[in-house]
């Protein structure tokens, strides 16, 4: 492995989405690069040493290279994993996962009416019945929820919903203000006090819930994360898109060469310079 290059990346397939978040972290920004660019980008991290390839968005699933993209990781000996807002999870996807034994995050942002209001559309039955799809299948799944100003009650909401779902994990994402977020963090942010109180109960409940289910707090506002973006930079994001720290860039790979037919001269002898007799 290169000196200093993270193991683990988000890796954003592109910044295209079928919801609409209002605190979405990486937002459209025209950015939606082709399967051969990403396949050379698995490429490029795994020579350097990346050893988990956390699919991201955007929403990755809309991609039909996703599971090419999966199958690559795996190939070259990393291991797969994938957060989904869970709108679109198609059979072969599916079974791809599945086959390819990648641990699977749904986004869940509380009961119907507050999850569909967060992300911007009816999508609630959508999501968790591709959760209780995974988790039929035998793949690896659990639920991720963004917790915002306003939403009393959404926590003990998330864990009663998990236990009965059969979900063992429950990974707590506050609010921070990124993307579309830093525009409604007046509205979103979560204060002091809130957080304060969330970790609180966050500590009581993973005690009582031991061995029944994993309670994880992501609190990015003081973590760092290092991220593939869709536009091929390596970035150590931050809170804050002005506190990234740029890694690297990969580089776009070179267009192949057009396969010769029948009867056209050998590209070698094509590009010999015809010189006058002597």
């Amino acid at each position: 492995m290169k000196r200093g290059f993270p193991q683990s990346v988000c890796f954003r397939v592109t910044r295209a989405c079928n919801a609409r978040c209002g605190f979405c972290l990486a937002p459209w920004d025209g950015e939606h690069p082709s399967g051969e660019v990403l396949l050379h980008r698995i490429d490029w991290l795994t020579d350097r040493g990346v050893r988990i390839v956390h699919f991201c968005g955007g929403e990755p699933t809309i991609h039909p290279a996703l599971g090419s993209l999966i199958a690559r990781a795996r190939e070259r000996g990393a291991t797969a994993r994938l957060t989904t807002n869970g709108i679109a999870m198609p059979e072969p996807l599916l079974e791809a996962l599945r086959r390819h034994r990648v641990h699977v995050k749904v986004s869940l942002h509380g009961g119907r009416a507050w999850h569909d209001r967060m992300v911007g559309r009816p999508a609630y039955e959508a999501a968790t019945g591709t959760l209780r799809r995974l988790l039929a299948a035998g793949v690896a799944a659990s639920v991720q929820t963004t917790l915002v100003a306003g939403g009393a009650g959404v926590l003990a909401e998330m864990i009663a919903f998990c236990l009965d779902a059969g979900v063992r994990r429950l990974s707590v994402l506050p609010f921070i203000p990124r993307g579309d977020g830093a525009a409604r963090e007046a509205e979103f942010a979560l204060s002091d006090a809130e957080r304060r109180g969330l970790r609180q109960t966050m500590a009581v409940q993973r005690r009582r819930l031991a061995g029944r289910l994993d309670l994880r707090w992501l609190d990015f506002r003081t973590d760092t994360a290092p991220v593939v973006e869709a536009d091929g930079r390596v970035l150590l994001e931050g809170p804050r898109e002005a506190r990234d720290a740029l890694l690297a860039v990969i580089p776009t790979p070179a267009p192949a060469p057009p396969a010769a037919h029948p009867g056209e001269p050998d590209d070698r002898r094509a590009r010999l310079r015809v010189l006058p007799p002597p």
